[in-house]
């Protein structure tokens, strides 16, 4: 009968080194810190806007610009002519020929002013899309940053469950040994713990995307760090965004439109000048080789408008200008909405996030607290204790998926808007991003 009663005894001692192994699992420890290169978001922006190949061909654009400035404000070169008349047909060899050097002359009727306006107007509306391109470029940057953040810690939590499956596997087969349930659960048991493997092998690949994507984002072929410096924002408030119509009139999206409205204006003015005929000066010396006399000749020339006079181009010109109001409306529209949607997702984020981490992640916390002080009480069996452990789990990783949307939501807001948004609520304070 001794014997008969130590056993549970002895078989407790496995249970609890298990009890205390869950609870590492799930209140674990500060991490120590990770091997390899960290990137903090200042410096991924900061290698995006000095390395990133969509920005690398600007300046080599505003090189062109300045070589189209340059060749719309020169003159129309001089040219030299020479004449030679009565050289053959009823005269005699070339004694009775006559010679004319002659020099003409271009002269434009303001077509160069009009010229050399569209070519700087060119240069406004560069200066505009590269504002735009520099904004994507951050933008993109701090999605893949985020996303990343995000991936490196829905790891460690899959991780996490990892473990408590593997521990739950272990522990069902020993009770199944024992006799003490059916068999059926070291099946049941084994597929969570598959389930949770493929989880935290799906994961690491995510982490891998990742980090490649925050890679092509700074405009590197290949990472050069390991694992991103820092931490999600968890300020939960939503920024009170106030005149949105101001502030998206002056975004460069739609700011670029009044640049490109002068463009148009310039093409157009250029265009209505071409209706003027230019004259052509001329003017020259006659020999007379037969009295070895010489006399000035001068005259001009100037093209009868009768039937070209430019007006295709300048109606197409008239059209593309009025089509820019269209488009500036257009953006305008595309941005108010694009606006309201991420205030929309924002605000049903930061309450979900809320929600969980005032309400769900304490009761999950709470209710295995207690599971666990009631399984040494021998109040519950120990697959409840594992059961609530993996329910504290998935509601941590519901929370990070909250916080990965409201997060995302602020940096296209940011976008959006093409500036910081009020309050602490920013992607600029993305913890740890300066360490």
């Amino acid at each position: 009968m001794r014997n008969d009663r130590s056993r549970p005894v002895r078989a407790i001692g496995p249970v609890f080194l298990r009890i205390g192994f869950l609870l590492f699992l799930v209140y674990p420890l500060p991490a120590a810190a990770e091997s390899g290169k960290a990137v903090t978001l200042p410096k991924a922006v900061e290698t995006a806007l000095r390395e990133h190949p969509r920005l690398a061909g600007y300046p080599l654009e505003f090189q062109a610009a300045g070589g189209r400035s340059l060749q719309a404000s020169l003159r129309p070169n001089p040219e030299l002519s020479v004449d030679v008349e009565n050289a053959w047909w009823d005269y005699p060899g070339t004694s009775r020929s006559e010679t004319t050097y002659g020099i003409s002359q271009l002269v434009e009727l303001g077509k160069r002013p009009s010229r050399i306006r569209k070519a700087e107007t060119e240069k406004d509306v560069l200066r505009r899309d590269f504002e735009i391109a520099r904004f994507d470029v951050v933008a993109e940057v701090k999605r893949a940053f985020v996303n990343f953040l995000s991936a490196g810690k829905k790891l460690a939590l899959n991780r996490e469950a990892h473990k408590i499956a593997t521990v739950l596997a272990t522990t069902v087969s020993d009770r199944v040994a024992a006799g003490a349930v059916s068999p059926i659960e070291v099946t049941r048991a084994n597929v969570m713990l598959a389930v949770s493997s493929a989880d935290v092998e799906k994961t690491a690949r995510e982490v891998e995307a990742a980090r490649r994507e925050l890679a092509a984002a700074m405009g590197e072929a290949t990472p050069s760090f390991d694992f991103p410096s820092g931490d999600l924002d968890e300020d939960l408030s939503v920024p009170a965004v106030d005149n949105i119509a101001n502030r998206i009139a002056a975004t460069p999206d739609v700011t670029r439109w009044i640049a490109e409205l002068g463009r148009r204006n310039a093409a157009l003015s250029a265009e209505r000048t071409l209706a003027v005929p230019d004259v052509t000066l001329k003017g020259g010396i006659r020999r007379f080789r037969e009295t070895s006399e010489n006399t000035f000749v001068l005259g001009f020339s100037v093209p009868l408008p009768l039937f070209n006079r430019n007006q295709g181009a300048i109606r197409e010109a008239e059209a593309q200008r009025a089509k820019v109001a269209v488009e500036m409306k257009t953006t305008e529209t595309l941005l108010h909405s694009l606006v309201g949607q991420r205030l929309a997702a924002l605000a049903a984020a930061a309450r979900e996030a809320s929600l969980l981490r005032q309400e769900a992640l304490p009761g999950a916390q709470s209710a295995y607290d207690a599971v666990s002080e009631g399984y040494r009480l021998g109040k519950f069996r120990y697959l409840d204790v594992l059961d609530t452990g993996k329910s504290l789990i998935e509601t941590r990783l519901r929370y990070l998926e909250a916080l990965t949307t409201l997060n995302l939501a602020r940096v296209d807001l940011e976008r959006l808007m093409a500036a910081a948004l009020p309050g602490k609520g920013t992607t600029t304070a993305i913890q740890g991003e300066s360490r």
